[in-house]
């Protein structure tokens, strides 16, 4: 097992793909955060006030289609990297970027065949699978540190002040987010690997993060209120929903909800991409 999870992550250090992304990412998360100071210093006291209204309102509302990153910066204060954090990850613009790479890492060597060299050296093929969840574990983490990085960057190039915001929400924010954005890729990697289509998959990988799926939650929580059960809303109980819906600020209740949601699910994905890999004919 050892042995497998340093081929996967070799292999993963070694695709073209994932240094391409994170320099997207990195060119994308700079123009944004150039955009929005240029709007912040144009706004006006009362304009601030309305997009810090919107951007506080859209925790209590409905989950709607598409992306949107909206600072939570309240008028008169200084913009924090947790404020750039908070917005882009919400808006799952980061999410994006990892769901891309996933698609593209987890079929690579099936496409190519050359898991076929290895597959049959190895009692239980289910293990390639764990060992491709560890070096994409490792990818997740590396890329909301860069991601930290990139920001904290351009508070100080944009807003020409550094302020990183409370500390210990902003860590408390970071961890349960990467759990949330690992569950996340390991859905799609579960995807990717049950369907063995790269365009398939990453179309659905993109709708996940325009939330395109928002109406098909609306069918069910209707079908569901009609059983007689009320207040039941499917998107809570979901990653995306979770990621979307987490606060800067959760109580006690909300993270460790937002925690047992990103467990289930990876387990639930592991179990199923390892079952699918082990029995089917490679």
């Amino acid at each position: 097992m050892p042995n497998m999870i340093r081929m996967e992550v070799f292999r993963m250090f070694k695709t073209k793909s994932l240094y391409i992304i994170w320099v997207v990412m990195a060119v994308s998360v700079l123009f944004a955060n150039s955009l929005s100071a240029e709007e912040i210093q144009d706004y006006s006291m009362e304009e601030k006030q309305e997009m810090y209204e919107a951007a506080m309102s859209d925790e209590e509302e409905e989950v709607m289609f598409g992306m949107y990153v909206t600072l939570p910066t309240k008028p008169g204060e200084e913009v924090s990297v947790f404020d750039g954090f908070y917005a882009n990850v919400k808006g799952k613009f980061i999410a994006l970027f990892m769901v891309i790479f996933t698609v593209l890492y987890a079929t690579a060597d099936i496409t190519s065949g050359y898991v076929k060299n290895i597959a049959g050296q190895v009692r239980n093929r289910g293990n390639l699978i764990l060992a491709k969840a560890v070096a994409l574990f490792l990818y997740t983490v590396l890329t909301m540190l860069l991601f930290t990085g990139i920001q904290t960057f351009s508070n100080a190039i944009f807003y020409e002040k550094l302020v990183m915001g409370p500390g210990k929400e902003f860590f408390q924010y970071a961890v349960l987010q990467t759990l949330l954005h690992f569950a996340l890729v390991m859905v799609i990697m579960c995807l990717a690997v049950v369907l063995r289509n790269n365009v398939i998959s990453m179309m659905v990988s993109v709708c996940l993060c325009m939330n395109i799926l928002v109406m098909l939650y609306g069918v069910i929580d209707k079908a569901v209120t009609k059983m007689g059960i009320r207040d039941f809303h499917l998107m809570d109980y979901t990653v995306g929903g979770k990621i979307v819906n987490l606060s800067m600020s959760p109580k006690p209740d909300a993270m460790g909800m937002a925690a047992m949601v990103g467990l289930v699910f990876i387990v639930v994905m592991l179990a199923v991409s390892m079952t699918v890999f082990q029995k089917r004919d490679i």
